[in-house]
């Protein structure tokens, strides 16, 4: 049963759940459920948000079902699973090894050894909030004083998180490397990773990054 719901703005509920699991299972379990009147189902980390149209459904009766609705785990399907090649040249990558006791290639490898989950997806169109970094890259505050401008397809970490800036935009995480993908393409509405999806970091050398640049994803 759901943890909390309310209203959000006149048209939305928000759910929230002890954890990201039971968030993600709810999610699709609405989904499927394809109640009349809802027009959006948006997960992020541990909440979910219900967007309905108000002339399609009668949202009280919506809200009574929403609240006495059991999350089904197996309604929760595997999201995407994305491989993003990185080149591990990032101006702040230096600094995260000094401030953390490892090498850089130990930051490297701990970073690119594991799956990352899509937890939410901004502040930035296509921007993925994924996580959890391991323990021994978890815990770095952000930067005291943001860059002005990052560059698009950098991949940067800050507290226990990862995330890919699809386009040039001011930044505060700090940057291990770049993608050479496009990981959005907002004039064809085309943005392939998404909340539940999973992401896995493969380094690469200089030549391939080249070789790959402006490929998408």
């Amino acid at each position: 049963m759901v943890l909390d719901l309310e209203p959000l703005g006149d048209r939305a509920f928000l759910a929230r759940f002890p954890t990201e699991d039971a968030a993600r299972a709810w999610a699709a379990t609405v989904r499927n459920r394809a109640f009349q009147g809802v027009d959006d189902v948006v997960l992020a980390y541990r909440s979910t948000a219900v967007f309905t149209d108000p002339e399609r459904c009668d949202l009280d009766s919506l809200e009574r079902a929403l609240r006495t609705l059991e999350p089904r785990i197996h309604d929760a399907e595997a999201g995407a699973r994305h491989v993003v090649p990185v080149l591990y040249d990032g101006p702040d990558l230096a600094h995260v090894a000094s401030t953390l006791s490892l090498s850089r290639d130990e930051v490297i490898d701990r970073h690119a050894g594991r799956d990352y989950h899509v937890f939410a997806v901004g502040f930035l169109p296509a921007f993925p909030y994924a996580g959890y970094l391991p323990r021994e890259l978890s815990g770095l505050a952000r930067r005291a004083e943001p860059r002005l401008e990052v560059a698009a397809g950098s991949v940067a970490i800050a507290g226990r998180q990862t995330g890919i800036y699809p386009s040039k935009s001011p930044g505060g995480w700090h940057l291990l490397g770049r993608t050479p993908l496009r990981i959005a393409d907002p004039e064809a509405g085309r943005f392939p990773i998404r909340a539940g999806d999973a992401i896995r970091f493969q380094p690469i050398d200089r030549h391939e990054y080249e070789a790959r640049l402006h490929e998408r994803l």
